[in-house]
């Protein structure tokens, strides 16, 4: 693969998503807190560091949204997906995302690292350069799909919890288990009685 380097000083012609606000969007949460929470700690790839803006990270489907919170194990405890829930939710505007899913984003500098190197120097660096070319976040691929099929969307906003609009939390439906049981191979385990 080859590396990812510095973003340039124009991005202003970088390619471009139109996120509206009837799309859906998804993220796994523990069920004690809100979905809506903007990562400003360097934590997550797209992470803006360096002013009171942070990034929530956000999959385009349910079962994208479990992938990337169960990323290291296959088998995963019942207890933990107990603990979550699933929130699908609206954009709250019509946001125009960078577009790093495209080919055009490659003669900009991006490569297919943007979405897997697990330093997250880099993809902070360009997080920093996209926001302050005016995007309101990423669309990227999820580093825990090794088809690169699964799409995210890394959302710009004040850091730390937010109230935005929720259209349904509920609990991690079975469907959503059940596909990555059979896509990804992950396997949640009953808790011992």
């Amino acid at each position: 693969m080859s590396p990812l380097g510095r973003p340039p000083d124009d991005l202003s012609r970088f390619p471009a998503f139109d996120l509206r606000r009837r799309d859906r969007l998804y993220r796994l949460h523990r069920s004690d807190v809100g979905p809506w929470w903007f990562s400003s700690d360097g934590s997550g790839r797209f992470d803006l560091r360096e002013s009171d803006h942070g990034t929530c990270y956000l999959a385009v489907s349910a079962v994208g949204a479990f992938i990337e919170v169960f990323r290291v194990a296959t088998v995963i405890p019942e207890a933990e997906v107990e603990a979550r829930s699933l929130s699908t939710l609206a954009p709250p505007k019509r946001v125009n995302l960078a577009d790093c899913t495209v080919s055009a984003a490659r003669k900009f500098g991006i490569t297919g690292a943007v979405h897997t190197q697990p330093d997250y120097a880099l993809p902070q660096a360009w997080a920093a350069a996209l926001a302050a070319a005016g995007f309101g976040g990423i669309r990227y691929r999820l580093s825990h799909d090794p088809a690169q099929k699964e799409l995210g969307v890394a959302l710009f906003g004040a850091a730390g919890q937010q109230s935005l609009p929720i259209r349904r939390t509920e609990t991690v439906p079975p469907a959503a288990v059940e596909e990555a049981r059979q896509r990804f191979g992950l396997v949640v385990a009953p808790t011992p009685g």
